[in-house]
This record gives structure tokens, C-alpha cells and sequence, in this order.
């Protein structure tokens, strides 16, 4: 649960980095994320929270690469059309089409399915070594403290 957390948090974090952008005369620029259900050599079909979006691509297209572990558009690389497969989680940078089912991708931020799969899987394994479990059987708002019941082999 908290790697699911702690991974949405993260995506948000790259996502809310994108902004609406207007210049003046030209298209409005718009932000869309989701995840990636197909590809294709000039279009990518994502699922989106408003249902599927198709990303029309051209050889302007721009593609970066952002890590799960800093999902800042700062830190992210270059990449390419091959890097993206089903399932990795996109936010795509362009102009809509009147029905808003299509975007003229100007620019793609792509996070690998297999990079969140690789983060949420450290993330697990250091809750097993730093982390605790067990049954809160006493809060104390004076000194702070919360006291958990631990059950174990011993």
C-alpha cells in the first residue's frame, strides 16, 4: 500500500510539473497523462482518466526518459519511440483536436512500467528491513508516542 503511495505520489509530482501554455496566436499547449495501451509508428493510445487519448507523433516529437526514483522533468534524459511499451505511464505535451480525443504530441515524458516495477519493488524491500508491523495499542498525544504490539516466532 505505501509503495502504491509513495509511486502515486511520485507520478503526481512529474505530472503536476506540466502546466497549460499558451503563446500568443498559436495553438493552446495542453498536458495529458495516462497509461500507454498501444504503439504504433506515428500514434500511441493511452488510457487517460477522461478515457483513451491518441497521441498523433511526428518527427518533431521530443522523447525523455524520467526515472520513478526522481520524477522531475529536470532530471529526465533523452529516449526514443522503441523505449515505450504497454503499460508504461506517459504525460504527453501538444495541442488537442476539437473533439479532444486526439493530441498532437510535442513533447513525451515517459516512466518505464519496468522502472516503477523496479522502484516499487526496492521501496518493499526496505519497509522489510527499516519498517515495523504490528497493533497500535497506545497513543500518547503528550510525549508523542505511539506504542505497537509485535507479534513474533520468539
Amino acid at each position: 500500500m505505501r509503495n502504491k503511495i509513495i509511486l502515486f505520489l511520485s507520478i503526481s509530482l512529474l505530472f503536476g510539473t506540466f502546466s497549460m501554455i499558451s503563446a500568443q496566436g498559436a495553438p493552446k499547449q495542453v498536458a495529458a497523462k495516462g497509461e500507454v495501451v498501444s504503439v504504433e509508428p506515428m500514434k500511441i493510445v493511452l488510457r487517460t482518466d477522461d478515457g483513451p487519448l491518441d497521441l498523433v507523433l511526428n518527427s518533431n516529437t521530443i522523447y525523455k526518459r524520467v526515472s520513478p526514483d526522481k520524477p522531475d522533468v529536470k532530471s529526465a534524459v533523452a529516449s526514443v519511440l522503441a523505449d515505450i511499451g504497454v503499460g508504461d505511464k506517459l504525460v504527453a505535451a501538444g495541442a488537442f483536436s476539437d473533439d479532444r480525443k486526439t493530441l498532437l504530441a510535442r513533447s513525451i515524458y515517459l516512466m518505464t512500467k519496468a522502472d516503477i516495477t523496479q522502484r516499487q519493488s526496492k521501496d518493499s524491500e526496505q519497509w522489510k528491513t527499516r519498517g515495523i508491523s504490528g497493533r497500535v495499542s497506545k497513543i500518547d498525544p503528550q510525549t508523542n508516542q505511539i506504542s505497537i504490539e509485535v507479534r513474533g516466532l520468539a
